[in-house]
C-alpha cells in the first residue's frame, strides 16, 4: 500500500476511490511472507468448565485451499512398515482414528488427544539425508499411537531422537482431558536425531507460542512438570551454549533469532495473555529488547473462567484498543481496516513494518480444540475448525464421534473437503465463503464487522454450542447413536457455509446502499480514533493525513 501511494494516479481517479480499489483487490490476492502460526493453551483449572482446549492458526502464505480429513483407526499385521516423508518405520500393531488436514498436520484423536502446532526458530539445521521424521510426520504418529497427552509427548520425542528430525525447529501445544503440554523440537547438532522438551501446562494456567520458542528455565528435580531428551544437556554444552551449574533456560540455549522482525512473536504472546489472562498480565510490557535474552514473557500465566468464546476471540485478535490497534492510522484507510497485504517491492523499500497480529488474511485455517473429562470422547472432544482469516470467518464444530466406524458411515460436508481455490465453489465451499465474506467486508470494515460478529454470535453461540449441548445430552440419553450424531453436524456445517455466503451478499449489498464520506476542511482536526468508533453509523470517520482538505 505505501508502494501504491506513491504511484500517480490513474486519469480522473479520486485519490480516496483508488486507495480503495487498491486495498480491495490486494486484499484478493494470495497472502505472502513469512510462513507462521499461533497457539494457544489453556489448561483446566484455568477454564470455565474445567475443559482443556487448545487453538492453533496455519498462518501460511494464503494460497492454499485446506480440507479436513478423517484417518481411521486401523489394525496392521506384523512386521511391517509405515511410510514417512524420509522413508519409512516400523509400524505398531493398531492405530488410531483421528482428524487431519489433507496435506497437513494431524489435530485430534479419538481419545481427545490434541495438537496445535507453531513452527520456530531452532539453532541447529536439519539433514534430510541423515533423518526420515518433519512435524507433519510427528503430529500424524503421535495421534495414532497415544491415548493421553502425556503418551504422545513421549512418543513424538522418542521416535524424533530414534529415526532422526530435520525439519524447522518446532512447537507443538499437545492437550488431552486432563493434562496439557509445550512441546519444544529441534534437529540436533549431528542432524541425525532430535532434542527435545515438554513443559506440563499447570493446571490452572494459560499459555501462548507464536513462532518462538517459550519454554525457559528447567527444573530437573521435578520430573512431572518437565520430560525431555536424554541428549538435550550433552548437546548443550559440547556446543558451549551452556556449562554445569548454570540455569538451564531451553529458548536461550536452542532458540534461533526471533523470526521475521522484531516483535514478531513477543507482540502476539502479549496479547493474547492480555485477553486470556488479563490479571496475571497487567504489568508486562509489549516493548523489549531482545526475545530471547530479555526474558520478556513466561511460558505460562495463571488464568480462570476461560470459555471457548475466548479462545475464538483471541485467535480473531488484531490489537483492538491497545495502542498497536491495526484499525488506526492512515494505513488502515478510511474505514479502519486491520489487514495488511505485502505490497511487492515496497515491502523491501519502505523502511519498517506493520505489526503482526494474531488474526491475518494470511491464514489457511484455524481451529480450536476442546477436550472435556466428564463426557465420553465421542462428544466430549470437538473441534471447532475455521477456514481462512479468522476474524472473518465460523467456527463450526466437528465433535469426535464423526471418528467412529458408525460415523465414517456418513461423509464429512462437501464444504470441507473438496475445496479448491480455482473454483469457486459460490454456496458450498466453506473456504471461498470465508475468503468473500473477508474481501467484501473491506469495503467497509467498520460496519461491515459488525454484520460479522452478528453471524458469528449467531452460528457459533447459539446454533453451534446449543447444537452440540443438545446432542450430548441426547448421545448420553441414548436418543442419538453415532450415525446420527455425524448427520446433525454435517448438516450444520452445510447450512452454516450457505449462511456465510449469503453474510457476503448481505454485506455488499448493505454497504453500497450505505456509504458515506464526510470532507474534513484543512483549518478543522480529524476525530480521534476513539470517537470514529463510538459513532460505527453510516456516517463513521476514520482520522486522516494533512492534506489541503482532508477526507476523514
Amino acid at each position: 500500500f505505501a508502494s501504491f501511494l506513491r504511484r500517480p494516479l490513474a486519469a480522473g481517479m479520486p485519490r480516496l476511490a483508488a486507495a480503495l480499489a487498491a486495498l480491495c483487490s490486494l486484499g484478493s490476492l494470495p497472502g505472502r511472507g513469512v510462513q507462521a502460526c499461533t497457539t494457544l493453551v489453556a489448561a483446566r483449572g484455568a477454564t470455565a468448565d474445567g475443559s482443556v482446549m487448545a487453538a492453533h492458526s496455519n498462518d501460511g502464505s494464503g494460497d492454499v485451499a485446506a480440507n479436513l480429513e478423517r484417518v481411521p483407526a486401523a489394525s496392521w499385521t506384523l512386521p511391517q512398515q509405515r511410510a514417512v516423508s524420509g522413508g519409512s518405520i516400523p509400524q505398531v500393531k493398531h492405530t488410531l482414528a483421528y482428524f487431519k488436514k489433507v496435506g497437513g498436520y494431524a489435530s485430534m484423536n479419538e481419545h481427545q488427544v490434541g495438537l496445535a502446532e507453531s513452527t520456530c526458530a531452532g539453532v541447529f539445521t536439519g539433514n534430510r539425508s541423515a533423518a526420515k521424521l518433519n512435524v507433519v510426520d510427528l503430529s500424524a504418529l503421535g495421534l495414532e499411537r497415544a491415548r493421553t497427552a502425556r503418551e504422545a509427548v513421549l512418543t513424538m520425542g522418542a521416535l524424533a531422537e530414534s529415526f532422526g528430525y530435520y525439519d524447522d525447529a518446532e512447537s507443538l501445544l499437545v492437550i488431552d482431558p486432563t493434562e496439557a503440554f509445550i512441546f519444544h523440537v529441534l534437529p540436533d547438532d549431528t542432524g541425525a536425531s532430535a532434542i527435545w522438551i515438554a513443559q506440563r501446562v499447570p493446571e490452572d494456567h494459560v499459555g501462548v507460542v507464536a513462532n518462538s520458542f517459550t519454554v525457559r528455565v528447567v527444573d530437573f528435580g521435578k520430573a512431572g512438570l518437565f520430560l525431555f531428551s536424554e541428549n538435550m544437556r550433552l548437546v548443550a554444552q559440547r556446543n558451549g551454549r551452556w556449562h554445569p551449574g548454570e540455569p538451564f533456560d531451553f529458548t536461550r540455549i536452542f532458540a534461533g533469532p526471533e523470526p521475521g522482525r522484531k516483535y514478531y512473536s513477543g507482540r502476539r504472546m502479549w496479547a493474547a495473555f492480555g485477553r486470556l489472562a488479563p490479571a496475571a498480565a497487567k504489568d508486562l510490557s509489549p516493548d523489549y529488547v531482545n526475545y530471547v535474552t530479555s526474558v520478556p514473557y513466561p511460558a505460562t500465566l495463571p488464568s480462570k473462567h476461560v470459555n471457548l468464546t475466548d479462545m475464538m476471540e483471541t485467535m480473531r485478535n488484531y490489537y483492538q484498543d491497545t495502542k498497536f490497534d491495526m484499525r488506526d492510522g492512515m494505513a488502515a484507510g478510511p474505514f479502519g481496516t486491520p489487514d495488511r497485504v505485502f505490497a511487492g517491492k515496497g515491502n523491501k523499500e519502505v523502511a519498517g513494518s506493520w505489526e503482526r497480529t494474531i488474526a491475518t488474511q494470511k491464514s489457511i485455517l484455524s481451529y480450536v480444540l476442546v477436550a472435556r473429562p466428564l463426557l465420553p470422547s465421542p462428544v466430549g472432544g470437538v473441534e471447532w475448525l475455521g477456514m481462512h482469516a479468522a476474524h472473518t470467518t465460523l467456527y463450526v464444530p466437528f465433535p469426535l464421534g464423526m471418528l467412529s466406524p458408525q460415523g465414517l458411515q456418513v461423509p464429512l460436508p462437501e464444504g470441507y473437503t473438496t475445496n479448491d481455490l480455482n473454483r469457486v465453489g459460490r454456496g458450498v465451499g466453506a473456504v471461498n465463503a470465508a475468503r468473500f465474506v473477508f474481501n467484501t467486508a473491506q469495503l467497509r470494515f467498520d460496519a461491515a464487522i459488525e454484520d460479522v460478529k452478528e453471524g458469528q454470535r449467531l452460528w457459533e453461540q447459539d446454533k453451534g454450542m446449543q447444537l452440540l449441548k443438545r446432542t450430548e445430552e441426547d448421545y448420553l440419553n441414548g436418543k442419538v447413536n453415532l450415525t446420527g450424531l455425524t448427520s446433525r453436524f454435517r448438516d450444520h456445517a452445510v447450512e452454516a457455509v450457505a449462511a456465510w455466503w449469503e453474510m457476503s451478499d448481505q454485506i455488499l449489498l448493505k454497504r453500497e446502499r450505505r456509504t458515506k464520506i464526510v470532507i474534513v476542511p484543512a483549518d478543522r482536526n480529524c476525530p480521534s480514533a476513539q470517537s470514529v468508533r463510538a459513532l460505527r453509523g453510516p456516517a463513521a470517520l476514520t482520522p486522516c493525513a494533512a492534506a489541503p482538505h482532508r477526507g476523514c
